[in-house]
């Protein structure tokens, strides 16, 4: 999978932002700043399937766990990633 990644850096991914957005349609994207991989562009309908997939996720955990969970996890494990 990783092999149908494009890399741009910001500058590449300012200066060409509608071929990135159209290579984001068939391929996932990512951004990177100082080399460092900092951002991720996807197809919309890639991002809702991947949304969709969570939320079932969650619910067979819940299933698991039961109705005492104290916090969504996968809204924490969103939470957790922007505060890297």
């Amino acid at each position: 999978m990783l092999n149908k990644i494009k890399f741009y850096s910001v500058a590449e991914a300012k200066a060409e932002l509608s071929k990135l957005l159209s290579e984001a349609k068939k391929q996932d994207v990512v951004i990177t700043k100082n080399g460092i991989p900092e951002a991720s562009v996807l197809n919309y309908e890639r991002y809702v399937k991947i949304m969709d997939f969570l939320e079932q996720v969650k619910d067979i955990y819940t299933l698991d766990v039961g109705e005492g969970i104290p916090e969504d996890p996968v809204e924490k494990m969103l939470e957790d990633d922007q505060e890297v």
